[in-house]
């Protein structure tokens, strides 16, 4: 047998069967709540059918891993990653026993397999994908966001569990997580379509038709519209299960036919030449800015292309939630326009903004590069334009290219630097340095000029949250600076002249400044005033 077609089926096999691990393991998890949240009533039968099913799955794939021709198509590394998620599968007993003596909360109970086995593995495969497909890139990202959409289907089939157990529905925790999920698998469907081959697409509007797939959508309209809330408690969780199981099952069906396409694209006799990468015209009309941002600026013209085969380009209106704290991200977001505020919650509900991100900003580049959940969460403030990339994909460009890892630790060297002086700002600086310092910040963005008027870019109050005060001590310093001369109205602040603001300036905004060093700079930011 050809050397070429045997390395493709030894690939296709740990593609799949790591597919099937997570399918397996999502359907325990799914069993898993059903029965955590029925107090043990329910699904105790199902529950132990899957585990046993998952624990031979984990076999399987064990087994296959012992074939020196794996290590040989995948790698040392990622093999390793792939003996990890084995051994993390096949050490659940513990795990298993406590949901059966109903020893854990519904949340751990669920989230144990959905970040310590699930998301990993979903990396390995991405992983493995985007190495093999040199010949197809699209085709993997479109492999990935199909991933992610399964993925996203399976917890709101777990998540929807509680709903339907403990009549949650008009929780306001609950309600704004299950919309998230369906947000989030909007968000990936949309990404899967716009990069999936017509064959594919076609395969998933085919496999999602029908009348229990115009049931599940029904049921999500019911999520969403607080006036049917009611008519989900007609449901029951038996029902509920069914009826996901049924489009995770479809989703799988997609994600088979696709390992083969991927592997018949690297390995056909008939596909030797390798071409060029391209990209998306939706990316090329930003390739300026794109190419000017910090990761990229070091890059050769080859290795962005061959990067950016691999992206997508979305623009996100206001209020939509990218991640949320304690997420593995599945992908790396850099900011092309617009803004986006990292936020920590508190369990009374309360919030703080640590950041405000705008273009030229990547998002939580740390928890990419370590491979580790969110430490924040991420939302869009304003209309945004964000160019992503899988996390996976990143990892590995990072060990393979030393210009692109540079650019990275850059990147996290200011933002540390940053985050020290807004830790500063906030601690040390009475109100009005901090507005002032603030407003002289939004002057000199564009170009280095210090604008004589300066336009707020986003709610007043989002702006008092980031500058550590509460909205009432923003709107109260406002007017100080009112009675200085500055007019205020609406979001739109004039300054009196032009220099009206230079006393606030320091060593961090002196440097965007076109009048630093010459006879026009007062030089306060040296902690010195010109006469």
């Amino acid at each position: 047998m050809d050397s070429k077609i045997t390395l493709g089926q030894v690939i296709a096999s740990t593609l799949l069967q790591l597919g099937d691990l997570a399918h397996q393991l999502q359907l325990e998890r799914g069993s898993a709540a059903l029965y955590v949240d029925s107090n043990g009533q329910i699904f105790s039968n199902e529950f132990r059918k899957h585990t046993k099913e998952t624990s031979k799955t984990a076999s399987r794939l064990e087994q296959l891993c012992t074939s020196p021709e794996v290590e040989k198509a995948i790698g040392a590394a990622t093999l390793q990653k792939v003996l990890g998620i084995v051994e993390s599968a096949l050490a659940l007993d513990d795990h298993r026993q406590q949901v059966e003596q109903l020893k854990l909360p519904f949340s751990r109970a669920v989230n144990h397999y959905t970040y310590t086995i699930l998301s990993p593995i979903l990396n390995v495969q991405v992983e493995i994908a985007l190495h093999i497909a040199s010949t197809a890139p699209v085709t993997a990202t479109a492999y990935a966001n199909l991933l992610q959409w399964k993925e996203r289907v399976g917890r709101e089939r777990a998540w929807g569990a509680h709903g339907f157990c403990s009549q949650v529905f008009k929780n306001r925790e609950f309600t704004e997580r299950m919309l998230t999920l369906l947000e989030e698998q909007t968000s990936y469907k949309r990404a899967f379509l716009s990069l999936a081959a017509p064959a594919h697409r076609e395969l998933v509007e085919h496999v999602t038709s029908g009348y229990i797939m115009q049931f599940v959508d029904d049921l999500h309209d019911m999520l969403a519209n607080k006036s049917r809330s009611e008519e989900l408690q007609n449901i029951s969780p038996t029902t509920w299960f069914e009826l996901l199981t049924g489009k995770v099952e479809r989703l799988k069906i997609v994600e088979t036919k696709m390992v083969e396409d991927l592997i018949n694209s690297r390995f056909s006799k008939t596909n030797d030449a390798s071409p060029s990468p391209q990209v998306s015209t939706n990316i090329e009309q930003h390739m300026p800015l794109i190419k000017a941002l910090p990761a990229f600026s070091k890059l050769r013209e080859s290795e962005l292309m061959a990067l950016l085969a691999n992206a997508s380009v979305q623009k996100y209106e206001k209020g939509k939630l990218l991640f949320l704290q304690s997420e593995p991200l599945s992908r790396y977001y850099l900011i092309l326009s617009g803004w986006v505020k990292l936020f920590k919650g508190s369990d009374a509900g309360d919030e703080a903004v640590l950041q405000m991100l705008s273009a030229g900003d990547g998002i939580m580049e740390a928890a990419i590069l370590l491979n580790i959940p969110s430490a924040a969460g991420a939302q869009v403030v304003e209309p945004t334009t964000l160019l992503s990339l899988p996390a996976p994909l990143v990892r590995q460009v990072l060990q393979d290219n030393n210009a692109f890892a540079l650019n990275m630790i850059g990147s996290l060297s200011l933002r540390s630097q940053h985050l020290i002086h807004q830790i500063e700002q906030s601690r040390l600086r009475t109100a009005s340095e901090r507005v002032g310092w603030y407003l002289l910040k939004l002057g000199l963005q564009d170009g280095g000029n210090n604008l004589g008027s300066i336009q707020l870019p986003f709610e007043k109050s989002l702006i008092a949250s980031y500058l550590d005060m509460t909205p009432e001590t923003f709107s109260r310093t406002l007017k100080k600076f009112r009675a200085q001369g500055f007019q205020i109205k609406n979001d739109t602040i004039t300054q009196p002249h032009s220099k009206a603001l230079c006393a606030y300036c320091d060593e961090s905004l002196s440097n965007t400044c076109r009048h630093k060093g010459d006879h026009e700079c007062p030089l306060t930011y040296l902690g010195t005033s010109s006469s």
